[in-house]
């Protein structure tokens, strides 16, 4: 997905799969992000841990009910990680 150069907002909204359920919400916060941007994931800089601590949103989650949400700026995107691993991507607004 690429970012639209208008006022329009990106949202990716993916639930994870069951492979993206074995692996840290952190790692597929970054994959979602570099895809939104069209970028591969070490090209993203600031990197994650400038914005979250990555181990503290992978436990929180990890730990987390169906209600746990966690809501950060990455990368000129507002991301939202709901308790069940989904990954919400939108672009912020002004950016």
């Amino acid at each position: 997905m690429s970012v639209p150069n208008d006022d329009r907002v990106v949202i990716e909204l993916l639930a994870p799969s069951r492979t993206d359920a074995r692996r840290p919400v952190s790692e597929r916060v970054v994959e979602r992000v570099a895809a939104a941007e069209d970028r591969a994931p070490d090209e993203l800089d600031p990197r994650l841990h400038d914005a979250v601590d990555p181990d503290a949103l992978d436990r929180i989650v990890a730990g987390g009910t169906a209600d746990t949400t966690v809501t950060f700026r990455f990368h000129g995107y507002v991301v939202t990680v709901a308790g069940d691993g989904t990954v919400e991507v939108a672009a912020a607004d002004g950016e």
